[in-house]
């Protein structure tokens, strides 16, 4: 795993994480400028989560992961990154990791570890983990 200060990925790496789905100029912008875990299997790099820190939570926005990868599986990789980002929730200071619903590509997975999906009426829906204090 590589942390927030972690370069920004080239363009290939991007869209092999973000295999058929659109990275807008804004999206990668927003990706840039958030805080970001990076997985690697060996040198090649199988997943990223990009976040921002709001009120005591860290709120994930986007979730990438090769799903092509034959040497890491889905699962090591979205615990891997999950772990790490609990981590970093509880050493901002956080108590609550969101997941909003562009992120959630792996949702049962993330049941697995504990989020429930949270449905708020003209809000939408998104993942929700309560971390211990």
């Amino acid at each position: 795993m590589v942390g927030p200060d972690c370069a920004p990925l080239s363009p290939s790496d991007l869209r092999r994480l973000f295999r058929g789905r659109r990275l807008t100029p804004a999206r990668r912008d927003r990706l840039a400028q958030s805080g970001r875990i990076v997985a690697l299997c060996g040198s090649r790099t199988v997943g990223l989560v990009a976040y921002d820190g709001v009120d005591g939570e860290l709120r994930v926005h986007e979730f990438g992961l090769d799903t092509a990868s034959t040497w890491c599986s889905e699962e090591q990789v979205v615990n891997g990154l999950f772990d790490a980002l609990e981590v970093a929730c509880l050493a901002s200071g956080g108590r609550r990791l969101v997941v909003l619903p562009r992120a959630a590509i792996a949702a049962s997975l993330l049941a697995r570890r504990g989020f429930v999906t949270i449905a708020e009426g003209c809000a939408g829906s998104w993942l929700e983990k309560v971390l211990p204090s």
